[in-house]
C-alpha cells in the first residue's frame, strides 16, 4: 500500500498560483461563488499540536501558506485549533467540558481520547469510512495490525496511520570522552554511573574548569530510566497474571532512587525536572558540556552537535542491564497520532474525505515540502536541499498530518541525507538507532491502556500526582525518599478509587488478553 514519492507532484507555488489565477479570473469576470452557482468548500475544524515552532515570518499554526495550499488542494476549508503540547489534557477538557471541542480531536493520548468516547463526545466512524473512504479503506485492509488501537468497545472510533518507525527512546553517549579517560561503554545502569562521574571530575573536554554536567536528561525522558526496571509510568503489567500499574511493581521504587541519586551526586543539571521542552538539556548536549544524552531518534544527533564540535563522535548506547535483566529501548504502538471525531461534527463525509486525500497525496508536501525548493526527488527519496530551510519552513508541518505513509528504515534516512555529511552522519546514528531498537525486546504487557472507564477518568488527574511525586524525591532531600514516594502515590491511587480500578482493569484483561498478544 505504501506508495513512492510522485516526482510530479502538484508544488506549493504552483497550487499557490493556481489560486491566484481562479480568484483573478472570478475578480475579472464580475463573477464569484454567488454569480456562478458554485457551493462553498465544505468545513470542519480540527485540533493540532502548538509546539511553539512556527517561525515569525511564516505565520501562525492557525493560517500560513501550507494551511492555504491544504484548503486548496484538498477541497475542505480546515480551521486548525492549536493544543499546547504541554497543556493538552488540561485545554482539551476544557474545550469538551464547555462543548467548544472541535470536529476532530487528535492525539497520542489513548487513555484521554478513551475517556472522551466514554463520556459521549465521540462517534464511531465505521459507517463513515464504508460509505465515504476509498484510500483510507485501503490502507487499513492493507495494516490490520492499526484496527485493535482504532477500536473501543468494538467499534472503531479513531483514525490513524502506522508510525514511520516505532523506535523512540535511546541514549547518545561521546566516544571520544570514553576515549580520551580510557573508558569502555557501560554495558549495566551501575556502569552508566561511573561512567558519568568519571565525565563530571575527568575534564573531559580539556578546558581545565570543573564546569561538565555528565548527563544531559530532561523530565520528559525519564522514561528511559523506568523502562531500564520495567516500570514505565502510567503503565500497566502482569505481574504473576495479575494486572498492577507500575508504581506498584515494586521495581518503581528504583527508578525513584536512580533519579534521586544522580541529582544529589550532581551528574544531572539542577533543572532537569522543570525542563519541559528540553531547551536545557539540548543546550548542554550541543555547546559540549554534557557526555551523556537521554533523547530521542530526533533528539540527540542536532546538526548543531556536529556544527559546534566538528571532532566530537557520538554512538548510541546499547540497552543497559539492571539486577532485573536487559529491557530494550521504548518501541512504541504501531500507531501514530489518534484522531476521533465530535459527536456533533455537521460533515463527516468532509472528513473522511479528507482524510482520503491526505493518505494518498497530502502528506507529501506537508513532510517533505515543496521540490525543488525544499527537497529534491533522488531514487525515489526526499532529499533536503537546505536543513536550516526546510526546519524554518516545513519541519512544523507535521503537525497537521493525520495520516501519512512515511516510512523510516536506516536505507532511507541514508537516501534522504544526500551529500550534506552533517546530515549524514545524523542519518548513520538514526538507523542504528532503529536496529538497536528491533535487536532487543521492549517489555509492553498491554499493547494500549486499558479500556476501563474509572481508569480513563481518573488517569489525567493521577499523572498530575505522579509527576509531583517524581518531583518531590528528587530534590527533596533525605526526608523524602523513594520509600516515602511509593507511599504517597499509594494513597493517592485509593482516594481516587484505585483498588476498585484494579479490580476493573483485571476483568478487562481477562476478557480480552486473547486479542492483546
Amino acid at each position: 500500500m505504501h506508495r513512492k514519492l510522485k516526482k510530479g507532484m502538484p508544488t506549493v507555488a504552483a497550487s499557490m498560483l493556481s489560486v491566484m489565477l481562479l480568484v483573478s479570473a472570478c475578480s475579472n469576470d464580475g463573477g464569484g461563488s454567488a454569480g456562478t452557482g458554485e457551493t462553498a468548500q465544505p468545513k470542519f475544524s480540527a485540533s493540532i499540536y502548538d509546539r511553539g515552532a512556527v517561525a515569525a515570518d511564516q505565520g501562525t499554526y492557525e493560517k500560513n501558506k501550507w494551511t492555504d495550499w491544504i484548503d486548496q488542494e484538498s477541497g475542505v476549508d480546515v480551521t486548525w485549533v492549536p493544543i499546547p503540547r504541554s497543556q493538552e489534557q488540561d485545554k482539551l477538557n476544557v474545550m469538551v467540558a464547555s462543548g467548544q471541542a472541535p470536529d476532530v480531536i487528535t492525539s497520542y493520548d489513548r487513555a484521554m481520547l478513551a475517556r472522551f468516547i466514554n463520556q459521549g463526545v465521540a462517534q464511531p466512524i465505521d459507517e463513515y469510512i464504508e460509505k465515504y473512504s476509498t484510500s483510507y479503506k485501503a490502507y487499513l485492509e492493507a495494516n490490520p495490525e492499526l484496527l485493535p488501537h482504532l477500536t473501543f468497545d468494538g467499534e472503531m472510533y479513531a483514525i490513524a496511520s502506522l508510525r514511520p518507525t516505532r523506535a523512540q527512546t535511546q541514549i547518545w553517549i561521546r566516544q571520544d570522552w570514553l576515549d580520551k579517560l580510557n573508558l569502555t561503554m557501560p554495558t549495566t545502569v551501575d556502569e552508566l554511573l561511573e561512567v558519568a562521574r568519571a565525565f563530571r571530575d575527568g575534564d573531559p573536554d580539556g578546558n581545565n574548569a570543573n564546569d561538565t554536567t555528565a548527563i544531559a536528561m530532561s523530565s520528559a525522558y525519564g522514561a528511559i530510566i523506568d523502562d531500564w526496571y520495567m516500570a514505565r509510568s502510567g503503565e500497566w503489567f502482569l505481574e504473576d497474571g495479575e494486572a498492577v500499574m507500575n508504581f506498584f511493581t515494586g521495581r518503581f521504587e528504583d527508578s525513584l532512587a536512580f533519579r534521586k541519586q544522580v541529582y544529589e551526586e550532581g551528574l544531572v543539571d539542577k533543572e532537569f525536572v522543570t525542563d519541559q521542552n528540553h531547551a536545557r538539556q539540548k543546550q548542554l548536549w550541543v555547546t559540549g558540556k554534557s557526555g551523556i544524552m537521554f533523547g530521542t531518534i530526533l533528539d540527540g544527533p542536532y546538526p548543531e552537535f556536529f556544527e559546534n564540535q566538528s571532532d566530537a563522535v557520538m554512538v548510541p548506547v546499547p540497552p543497559l542491564a539492571t539486577k532485573y535483566g536487559t529491557n530494550g529501548y521504548q518501541k512504541e504502538q504501531p500507531n501514530y497520532l489518534l484522531s476521533i471525531m465530535n459527536k456533533d461534527t455537521k460533515d463527516p463525509e468532509a472528513i473522511i474525505k479528507f482524510v482520503d486525500w491526505m493518505i494518498e497525496d497530502g502528506w507529501r508536501p506537508l513532510t517533505y515540502g515543496e521540490e525543488g525548493v525544499h527537497h529534491v526527488v533522488q531514487d525515489d527519496q526526499a532529499v533536503i536541499i537546505d536543513s536550516e530551510k526546510f526546519k524554518n519552513e516545513v519541519s512544523f508541518m507535521g503537525e497537521y498530518r493525520i495520516v501519512h505513509q512515511e516510512t523510516m528504515t536506516p536505507e532511507s534516512l541514508m537516501a534522504a541525507a544526500g551529500d550534506d555529511p552533517v546530515q549524514q552522519k545524523i542519518a548513520e546514528l538514526r538507523g542504528e538507532m532503529i536496529k538497536i531498537s528491533e535487536a532487543t525486546p521492549y517489555r509492553k504487557d498491554f499493547p494500549y491502556p486499558p479500556t476501563v472507564n474509572e481508569f480513563s477518568d481518573v488517569s489525567g488527574q493521577f499523572s498530575k500526582k505522579w509527576t509531583e511525586v517524581v518531583t518531590q524525591v528528587t530534590m527533596g532531600g533525605p526526608t523524602q525518599t523513594p520509600e516515602w514516594g511509593i507511599d504517597q502515590l499509594e494513597k493517592e491511587w485509593s482516594n481516587l478509587g484505585g483498588p476498585a480500578i484494579n479490580e476493573l482493569v483485571q476483568e478487562w484483561y481477562e476478557a480480552n488478553k486473547d486479542s492483546l498478544d
